[in-house]
């Protein structure tokens, strides 16, 4: 740990004491709904759980008071990182108690927690209500980040700063990190209300109008059935794909137009590039379905939608049936990924844009003279060079990874015929655990349910370096001396 000192680990470990034992209140509404169902194994299960976040983490916060007045943003990165693994093994115990592994659990977790929702429970319509509701209440909260709860109940702006950027968020509308947390959370708590009366009007019943809204919102995907909410008839499909595009805008767009900035969100580059790769890619698979006679239309649509927002939810009309040339498209939309501070993941379309304005730029620059200045603008705005490099480099690590993760899971055996994972089969997985996806391609039970558990815990961390936007997951890995030659 030659990267730290004594004193960051103590700034860091108050600051993940203070942001547990906030995020331990929120268990309580899943503690409720385990009362309202009669589940009393796990209303104790869940009160216990919120006890074990609150009671010893709040004795370690008192008991550091004395500490972290020198709060940088290396604190903010390496608490959230750290915080992501700690809350992560805390929130898999009710999946434990229903007898899944302990990987399978902390997969199970992740998954919730960075708002993926691949899943290794086969059949999540036997789970208690309760269990159900927990699965999508994490996603729902994992959706805006455990860290804008954390950060409502911060005293020191500097270690909400840390905290705030250390998750890969930059909204802008206010100065302080404060109101943008409290903006952010009532923007989502109205979009959560909106997207509960969809639901009802699609004809589902509230727990399910409630647990579908939370996955869908926050580009989640978990479900309560267990095909998807495909089972719940195409009017739920139609809600879920608008609510999913509601997710998968950023939250400054969304504070102007709910201001009446009706010109103001449409102008805005990333959101007008977001409907543009929605329409051309709606429009590819539409064409390609009709010539080769394929008519799942309303299916392949979407999925389109489900993997563009990263979401993940799922039709009757399984992904692994679409035809290749679709699978393709899905793959590459979900590395593109939505909007840059919206709940969706994967590289985001802030990043895409900044890329093709630098490619562009660089084309220009070769017939411009030699001295010419050339500064990439997006919306009026200059980029600093610092940005575009930033981007770029985030870009290149991003593919990396994606490239050695494919690789890697096609290495690794199968645990039955062909005994190996497939070019595309390893393709759209990592893709999907990476860009906090969710959705799968390996329709065989026994190959999906009963891979190997290195394969499950490499796929967690795909899911939260996704999430963490990875840069602070190699700070991680940096700080504690398991990488030392980045």
């Amino acid at each position: 740990m030659a990267e730290l000192n004594k004193e960051d680990l103590l700034v860091i470990l108050k600051m993940i004491a203070n942001m547990v034992r906030y995020l331990g209140l929120f268990v309580i509404p899943t503690i409720i709904v385990a009362f309202i169902y009669g589940e009393s194994s796990y209303f104790l299960l869940f009160l216990a759980m919120a006890a074990l976040m609150i009671v010893p983490f709040s004795a370690i916060y008192s008991n550091m008071q004395h500490i972290g007045n020198d709060v940088s943003l290396k604190h903010g990165i390496l608490a959230i990182a750290i915080g992501w693994f700690v809350v992560g093994g805390i929130f898999a115990i009710p999946y434990i108690a229903e007898g899944f592994s302990p990987i399978d659990s902390f997969f199970e977790a992740t998954s919730g927690l960075s708002t993926t929702g691949l899943t290794m429970m086969p059949h999540p319509s036997t789970l208690p209500f309760s269990v159900n509701f927990w699965r999508a209440f994490t996603q729902w909260f994992g959706g805006f980040g455990i860290v804008v709860l954390a950060l409502m109940f911060f005293e020191k702006p500097k270690a909400a700063q840390g905290l705030f950027m250390a998750e890969g968020r930059a909204e802008g509308f206010y100065n302080s990190v404060y109101k943008i947390a409290r903006i952010i959370m009532g923007i989502y708590l109205l979009y959560t209300a909106l997207g509960i009366i969809l639901y009802l009007w699609s004809g589902m019943d509230l727990f399910n109008a409630v647990v579908h809204c939370f996955t869908a919102l926050s580009t989640g995907g978990f479900s309560t059935d267990d095909i998807g909410v495909g089972s719940f008839g195409r009017p739920a499909m139609l809600v879920t794909m608008i609510v999913t595009c509601i997710g998968g805008i950023n939250f400054v767009s969304h504070w102007a137009l709910l201001r009446g900035k009706i010109r103001e969100f449409f102008s805005n580059s990333e959101v007008k590039l977001f409907f543009s790769i929605l329409l051309f890619s709606t429009a590819l698979v539409f064409a390609y379905a009709y010539f080769n006679q394929s008519y799942h239309y309303f299916d392949s649509i979407f999925y389109i939608v489900s993997a563009f927002t990263t979401t993940g939810a799922s039709a009757v009309f399984t992904a692994d049936q679409l035809p290749p040339f679709t699978i393709l498209i899905l793959i590459v939309l979900m590395i593109f990924g939505c909007c840059y501070g919206s709940t969706g993941g994967a590289i985001k379309l802030w990043r895409i844009l900044i890329l093709f304005k630098a490619v562009r730029r660089e084309i220009h620059k070769a017939l411009l003279p030699a001295k010419t200045i050339a500064p990439l603008r997006v919306d009026g705005k200059v980029v600093p060079d610092e940005t575009v490099t930033a981007v770029l480099a985030f870009v290149g690590l991003y593919v990396f990874l994606f490239a050695a993760g494919v690789m890697i899971f096609m290495f690794v055996p199968a645990p039955k015929e062909p005994f190996h994972y497939s070019l595309q089969e390893s393709a759209f997985t990592i893709a999907s655990a990476q860009g906090n996806v969710g959705l799968n391609v390996i329709a065989d039970p026994v190959r999906w349910y009963g891979m190997n558990d290195f394969l499950k815990i490499l796929l967690s961390l795909y899911m939260t370096a996704g999430r963490m936007e990875i840069l602070p997951f190699f700070i991680l890995l940096k700080s504690f001396g398991i990488i030392r030659k980045i």
